[in-house]
């Protein structure tokens, strides 16, 4: 029954998702009512259990995930943007409920995902190299959710 309380915020983060991959633009509306979502959804859970500990467990897993994104974004200004970030905190409520471990391996899938995204979109702007110049950007909101995901299957074997 766990598996079921990152859903909320997965559903969020599947629209964001759509959504940076057409505009290029997450919403922060749209990430706050997604983090309002979940952590509503995880205060219930905690209460039902009993386990009051489990929502600050969840929130400093939370700040954690979203303070390394940061990080990264801050290391090397464009490759990451701040909504990039928000996402990731997103997801990071969503998966925390199901411990630490959850969250390095989404942390090892996202990056694997990330390099991936990356070459095929190399590949492919080397081929079409004559018809554009535009920069090469990658929405990295799909990555983050599908390193989500692969977290999330990889879990529950």
């Amino acid at each position: 029954m766990v598996y079921l309380i990152p859903v909320p915020g997965l559903l969020t983060a599947l629209l964001l998702a759509l959504i940076d991959i057409r505009s290029r633009r997450v919403p922060r509306l749209l990430v706050i009512f997604g983090l309002m979502l979940q952590t509503v959804t995880l205060l219930v859970f905690s209460v039902i259990r009993a386990q009051p500990i489990l929502l600050v467990q969840c929130l400093l897993l939370t700040l954690a995930s979203a303070g390394l994104q940061l990080l990264l974004a801050l290391v090397r200004p464009g490759a990451l943007g701040l909504g990039d970030v928000t996402a990731t905190g997103l997801i990071a409520l969503s998966l925390s409920v199901l411990g630490w471990t959850t969250i390095l391996i989404w942390w090892f899938m996202m990056g694997l995902l990330g390099l991936i995204a990356l070459a095929l979109l190399w590949l492919a702007r080397r081929r079409a190299s004559a018809r554009t110049s535009s920069p090469l950007t990658l929405a990295y909101v799909p990555v983050i959710l599908a390193g989500a995901v692969a977290a999330l299957i990889v879990d529950a074997v």
